[in-house]
C-alpha cells in the first residue's frame, strides 16, 4: 500500500511584535474615540473608524497594516485621525525601531 506524500503546511501564529502591535493599536484608538476593526491573521488589516458603536455612519478614517512594523506606513482618509496616526506614528518608531514612520494621506479604498 502506497502512503500520501507528505504536506508541509506553514501555519502563522500570534508573535510577541504581532500581539504588541494589535495591543498599542486598540490601546491608541479607545484613547481618541475610534473603533478598530482587525481583518487577516498572517498580515493583518487594522481599520479605524470614527465612534466607537457600529455603525454605517461612521466613516473610515485611517489604515495601518501589519507592515507598518517595518515600513512605517499609517494611511489617513480624514484630518480627524491625524492626532491618532502621528502617536501610531511615534510608537512605531519607538517600539518597533521604525527609522521614520510616515503618515500618507490618501483616498478612501473602493
Amino acid at each position: 500500500m502506497q502512503s500520501a506524500p507528505l504536506v508541509m503546511v506553514k501555519i502563522q501564529g500570534s508573535t510577541p511584535d504581532s500581539e504588541r502591535l494589535d495591543r498599542l493599536l486598540a490601546d491608541a484608538c479607545k484613547k481618541h474615540g475610534f473603533r478598530l476593526d482587525i481583518e487577516g491573521w498572517t498580515r493583518k488589516t487594522f481599520d479605524i473608524y470614527a465612534g466607537q458603536a457600529r455603525n454605517r455612519d461612521n466613516a473610515l478614517v485611517a489604515r495601518v497594516e501589519s507592515l507598518a512594523t517595518t515600513n512605517g506606513e499609517i494611511r489617513v482618509y480624514d484630518d480627524r485621525a491625524l492626532p491618532l496616526a502621528q502617536e501610531i506614528g511615534e510608537a512605531l518608531e519607538r517600539e518597533f525601531g521604525v527609522k521614520e514612520a510616515t503618515i500618507l494621506r490618501d483616498r478612501l479604498p473602493e
